[in-house]
């Protein structure tokens, strides 16, 4: 708890916190959002492709939106700790905020078996398989608790 405490009342934290810039708050929150939208907006393509929707597009071309979904992770993952230092007391160590981290590794684990089912041979021989739909069908629901869990968390 020392640790959290000390975090929570680093000059950063405070900055984020209690600032009235734009460049606090609303610019960590807006980059979340944005890195939500590439990894779970760019996985949901992939997964709504392989339960059907879209047969004319090519899998092959959909291989090229991992890069950017580890994008979105990426900055989700700085943004979130930079969240996550603002009150790491009293939001950051419930049951909700361990359930939403929880999520987020799911659904991280989800997009590399993905990757991995659809893709292990190469583009060039990408297939939909029964694994491929059953984990898109999981990545689905976890993606959208996820986001639900998370934007519970702003009422808990």
């Amino acid at each position: 708890m020392e640790l959290l405490a000390a975090l929570e009342g680093s000059a950063f934290s405070t900055f984020l916190r209690e600032s009235i810039s734009i460049w606090a708050y609303p610019t960590v929150l807006m980059l979340h959002t944005v890195g939500l939208a590439m990894l779970v907006g760019l996985n949901t393509t992939l997964d709504l492709r392989l339960l059907g929707f879209g047969p004319g597009i090519p899998l092959a071309t959909l291989e090229k939106l991992f890069p950017a979904m580890w994008i979105g992770f990426w900055l989700n993952t700085i943004t979130g700790a930079m969240l996550f230092a603002m009150d790491p007391i009293n939001k950051g160590m419930t049951l909700i905020f361990m359930s939403k981290l929880a999520l987020v590794a799911t659904g991280v684990l989800l997009i590399v078996l993905l990757r991995r089912s659809v893709y292990g041979r190469g583009a060039d021989t990408a297939m939909v398989t029964a694994g491929a739909r059953t984990c898109a069908v999981l990545s689905l629901v976890v993606w959208a608790a996820a986001i639900a869990t998370g934007r519970f968390m702003a009422y808990v």
